[in-house]
């Protein structure tokens, strides 16, 4: 996995600069540390924009039945250096009185980065409608995570409705306020709805013309939706924001399931199905994308076990794929 050796918090820790270099988040003391600490800077996670190929998230629909602290805590133990979050889950925690310093102090302590957030809809529904009036609300409440928390990417989903030039509009809508704020966002095509594959997604990205907008790649929907290859290596690599992983079989498993109660019970970790995990990661590093990899294996038996175990058997299955080469981008060094 993509694990970065972690700074020792206790003892002193590198110089603020090495740190920022080394893709760590450099905290002023005024904005996140005691008053009492006598270092100038507290060394945090790694810096979630930082993220890249071969760097490992645990979606949060991987332990969704995990309580928050149960799901960082399995994410730090089971050597995931980040985490996804839920739109949703975040507004209930503050709902009940949690505060972003709490949140964010519980995620530094346990060394980790919170580098995703899912899933904003409605941000193609119907200029005026309620639906579009929500996405509005939720997408200003990601983009405050992203201000508390250093998040690398909002992913969003359809359907969406009007024309394709009033779809582009509003895509680009909505990567204009991440902006705001450096966030990237990432369609992820569902083969149900009407934004179906790769194809689909790409096509919205590049209407919307926006730098940091683009797609989602998740296995679970290209294997089991249009399963072209030729659609993957279409992708430009600066338009694939992220990829999310997992394994499955080629056909349903209970026939006649619905789609969506399908892909949520029975993916599988890495290595425990059909799907070629490896085969399409080279394909979309091939193509030089440079976007981290997302652990999304919702499945019911995953549930069963306590939240630790559940990480580990993730972990275990992410091991086994190659690491690929990082691609060297515009100002990097040779």
């Amino acid at each position: 996995m993509g694990v970065p050796d972690q700074p020792d918090l206790v003892s002193d820790p590198p110089p603020a600069a090495a740190a920022v270099s080394a893709g760590y988040r450099v905290d002023p003391l005024g904005a996140m540390g005691s008053s009492k600490q006598r270092r100038a800077f507290v060394i945090t996670a790694r810096d979630p924009r930082a993220f890249g190929a071969n760097d490992d998230v645990l979606s949060y629909f991987s332990l969704r039945g995990a309580s928050f602290e149960e799901r960082i805590e399995a994410a730090s133990r089971s050597g995931f250096p980040a985490f996804g979050m839920l739109l949703h889950e975040y507004r209930e925690l503050t709902a009940s009185g949690r505060s972003d310093a709490e949140l964010r102090a519980a995620v530094d302590d346990h060394g980790v980065a919170l580098v995703e957030i899912e899933a904003l809809l409605g941000w193609g529904a119907a200029e005026g409608s309620p639906m579009r009036r929500m996405a509005d609300e939720h997408l200003d409440v990601a983009c405050h995570m992203a201000e508390v928390f250093g998040s690398r990417h909002l992913q969003v989903t359809g359907p969406v409705e009007g024309s394709d030039a009033d779809v582009a509009r509003a895509f680009a809508r909505v990567c204009d306020r991440a902006a705001d704020v450096g966030l990237l966002v990432a369609i992820e095509f569902l083969p149900p709805n009407n934004v179906p594959d790769a194809r689909t997604a790409l096509a919205i990205a590049n209407a919307a013309g926006r730098e940091n907008g683009g797609v989602c790649v998740d296995l679970w929907h290209h294997f089991r939706g249009a399963r072209d290859e030729a659609q993957l290596r279409a992708l430009p690599p600066e338009r694939i924001v992220s990829i999310q992983l997992n394994d499955g079989t080629l056909e349903q498993e209970v026939a006649g399931q619905d789609y969506f109660a399908d892909c949520l019970e029975h993916r599988r970790p890495c290595g425990e199905g059909e799907f070629d995990v490896a085969g399409v990661l080279g394909l979309l590093h091939a193509t030089g994308c440079d976007a981290p990899r997302s652990w999304e294996v919702i499945s019911t038996e995953l549930q069963t076990l306590p939240p630790r175990e559940a990480a580990a058997r993730i972990a275990a299955g992410a091991s086994t794929l190659p690491v690929s080469p990082r691609p060297t981008r515009s100002g990097d060094e040779a």
